[in-house]
Order: C-alpha cells, then structure tokens, then sequence
C-alpha cells in the first residue's frame, strides 16, 4: 500500500467504528473512538515543480520548534535502541531528523514521496530514496527503528502503514510516531473558532489545499489501540513543543497565497497565547512502541 492509496471509507482502522460528517463537507469522525478523517485530495509531485509551500522560509520557520523535538524525539529513541541503530524515516522531508540522527550515532537513511525536497535532503548529506512507504524498500529489508514524524497523519491507508511497520522492523524493534493530538490547546481553539464561522485556522491545520493535506487526527490512545492490531506495545511518550517564537513569522508565511491579514491574525494570537501553550496540553506528542 501507498500513501496515493484512498482511506478506508467502511469503518474506522483504530477501532472498527463508522464515521459520521463533522461541520464540513470533507471531515469526519469516528462514533467509536473519535479519531477525525479528513477527504482532502493528495496531489504530491513526482517530479519537481513550481512548490505551493517556500521550503525556505518553511525551513527557517520551524527551526526553533524542530532542534528541540527532535532532540527529545531522538534521545528518547536511542534509550530503547541498540548502539549504531538502523533508523528509517518515514517521509523524511529536507533531511533535518537523518542530520540529527547521523550525528548522535544512528545508520540513519529516509524515505520522502515529494521530489521537491528529495533534492534538498540529499544536498545535505542525507541517504534519502525517492518513492513511497513501504514500496521503495526492498522485499525483507528491515531496521532497528521506524519514525513517522509529522507523517503517519498524511497516510491514507492507515492499517497498511502500521502492517508494513511490523513487517520491516526487526524483533524489538522501536515505532516512533509524532503526530499533532486533537486535544491541543492551537487544535482546540480552531475548533471553536470555525464553529463561530471563522474557518481558516482549522482549514491550516488540516494542510487544507496544500499538497500533501492531513488525513487523519488522532490522540496518543488513538494510537496504541491502532499500533496494538499490529503487535506493538507502548513504551513511551514525549511531550514535544507546538511552535518557538524563533522563526514563527516565517512559518506562518511559508505557504506562499496566504492572505497576509490572516497571517498577521496567526502571529499576533500566537505570541499572545505562547506562555498558555507551554503548559496547557500540546498539539504534538511523540509515542513509542516496541515490536513484540
């Protein structure tokens, strides 16, 4: 299965349940275990072309946000480990999380579907292959450790993401799943927001029109219910940091037709709101499981 793959429409892959239409014409949410589904369409180039998204300002944006999580994301990870780890990332992106484990000791390589940022990753040093999870692995190959950061919610076929996990990670092996959680306070507030009829907010956090939009929102129990069909068990979770105010201008303008009153909107509440969101509940959460 590939990530260009429809989601399941009959019934939910975390508990089985049935979805019902949540406000809008594309969202939905599951009566069982509340998992939200979006049917935004993929359009993921296979080639390189002219980018909705300025990868510059992108990158200098979630600088600040990404050397932290990563850093607890990683170290984390490599207390469960073995020493030399073969780590996989899953839609590796530019390449900062293969950086950032290259040099804490990890054999560390990706996979990335966006020929936009194959290039860039490469430039950096990165071993990254150009294709889709799980195809541009080879028949048996298996690693140490598998991480989905910021990625499993973009994946259709949510079942065969996890099954391919348990088929390419050795006995013991280590999934490490970042994922924004629809209980943080930035995913709360565009919430209520859109029920008050202002629907920007949630259309960006759901990548809304953008090439590779959310599919899914979940919550680390959504997770465990979902990882434990597939023989994982929970090991760990990471509190990981929703934005730095370090580079949030140019994270908020990254995508490049944003109405510039929205983006003002986005930076003035953002910075209002950051002493909140360091202690009320964050919009990201790395959860860690084991293979049995």
């Amino acid at each position: 299965m590939t990530i260009t793959e429809p989601a399941n429409s009959a019934s939910c892959p975390v508990c089985g349940g049935g979805f019902a239409r949540l406000r809008r014409a594309w969202l939905s949410r599951c009566g069982g275990c509340g998992v939200l589904r979006s049917d935004l369409e993929i359009q993921i180039p296979e080639r390189p072309t002219e980018a909705a998204l300025d990868e510059e300002l992108r990158a200098a944006g979630l600088e600040g946000t990404r050397t932290i999580n990563n850093e607890r994301l990683l170290d984390a990870v490599r207390g469960l480990a073995p020493a030399g780890a073969r780590l996989l990332d899953v839609g590796s992106g530019p390449g900062f999380l293969l950086s950032d484990a290259a040099a804490l000791g990890f054999a560390a390589e990706g996979v990335e579907p966006d020929a936009n940022t194959v290039g860039a990753a490469r430039a950096r040093g990165a071993s990254v292959r150009h294709g889709y999870f799980p195809a541009a692995l080879g028949e048996g190959e298996q690693f140490d450790v598998i991480v989905f950061n910021d990625v499993l919610e973009h994946i259709p076929d949510l079942a065969g993401a996890f099954a391919a996990c348990a088929a390419h990670l050795k006995p013991g092996g280590v999934l490490c799943l970042n994922c924004p959680d629809r209980r943080g306070f930035f995913y709360r507030t565009a919430v209520i927001l859109d029920r008050l009829g202002i629907g920007g907010p949630l259309d960006r956090l759901w990548q809304k029109d953008l090439p590779s939009p959310h599919i899914w929102y979940f919550t680390p129990d959504n997770l465990a219910q979902a990882a434990a069909r597939h023989g994982f068990a929970p090991v760990r979770q990471v509190r990981l940091e929703t934005l730095e105010l370090r580079g949030l201008w140019s994270r908020i303008r990254y995508v490049k037709d944003q109405p510039l009153l929205m983006s003002l909107a986005a930076f003035a509440f953002s910075v209002a709101t950051y002493p909140l969101a360091k202690i009320l509940p964050s919009d990201a959460v790395a959860c860690l499981f084991r293979k049995s």
